[in-house]
């Protein structure tokens, strides 16, 4: 199967991308970076060493035969983008873990809270009409935050 796994760099998205991959499947992953991009404005890091993206889909792309692709894309913002990477890749399954986390980045301030709303509200809405609009025989599995308070 072809799958597209959005909010790929994070926790469940990556163990999740490896799992399909190490079964056979083709895996795309489309993450924005967001996570990495948040906890480096707020001046935080992970307890664990969590390396690039990139690093990680080279080093699992090197042991493995069945290929990880990543694409920078934000899902919320740029649908024209999704749209092709849907057309081109024809996928199975979406996958979408692509959502900020809730707390506390969203109880922070008003625009921590409006980005958390808009954002999770967005992918969610974008990535259905693409499926209904290219193809509804795509199986749509969504465990995100549903953060939107």
């Amino acid at each position: 199967m072809k799958i597209i796994v959005l909010g790929g760099d994070g926790f469940c998205g990556w163990a999740s991308s490896l799992r399909l991959s190490r079964r056979g499947h083709s895996v795309y992953i489309v993450d924005n970076l967001s996570r990495r991009k948040i906890d480096k404005n707020l001046g935080v890091t992970s307890l664990t060493p969590i390396s690039s993206i990139e690093k990680r889909v080279n080093t699992w792309n090197s042991i493995n035969n069945k290929k990880i692709k990543y694409f920078n894309l934000d899902i919320a913002k740029d649908i024209s983008r999704l749209d092709d990477l849907i057309k081109k890749i024809k996928p199975d399954t979406i996958v979408h873990f692509a959502e900020q986390r809730s707390a506390p980045y969203s109880m922070k301030d008003i625009s921590t809270r409006n980005y958390t709303i808009s954002n999770n509200l967005l992918t969610n809405n974008n990535v259905l009409y693409l499926i209904a609009k290219n193809n509804r025989q795509i199986h749509f599995i969504h465990l995100g935050t549903m953060g939107v308070y």
